[in-house]
């Protein structure tokens, strides 16, 4: 993984992985601007490719890429958290967010 040192990533709460939810999830208790800034240099750490942000009511949304697989990360300001998860295809996602999982050494929930 990339070591991007960045002041807002060092913001981040801890990763933790639900494996109920097969979510990577970070407390983040940034402004909507701070976390579209935030989310292409975590996706960098990442390895991911990031897609255009879709903004809607307290909550963004981008499409994710990791090795050929879509995944979305998705912010929502009122529970300040951000969290990786599966795209279309659910089964694969699932198994890729599980590995970046391993790799950030997330919690499990």
């Amino acid at each position: 993984m990339e070591s991007t040192d960045h002041p807002l990533l060092f913001k981040l709460g801890q990763p933790q992985f639900s494996t109920e939810r097969q979510q990577l999830l970070w407390h983040c208790p940034l402004s909507q601007e701070e976390t579209e800034s935030l989310a292409p240099l975590l996706m960098a750490r990442l390895e991911c490719q990031l897609g255009p942000v879709e903004l809607g009511a307290d909550r963004l949304f981008w499409p994710v890429t990791f090795e050929d697989t879509p995944l979305s990360l998705q912010y929502e300001a009122l529970c300040e958290t951000l969290w990786l998860q599966p795209g279309e295809t659910a089964e694969e996602g699932a198994e890729v967010v599980a590995f970046i999982a391993a790799q950030v050494r997330a919690e499990h929930v």
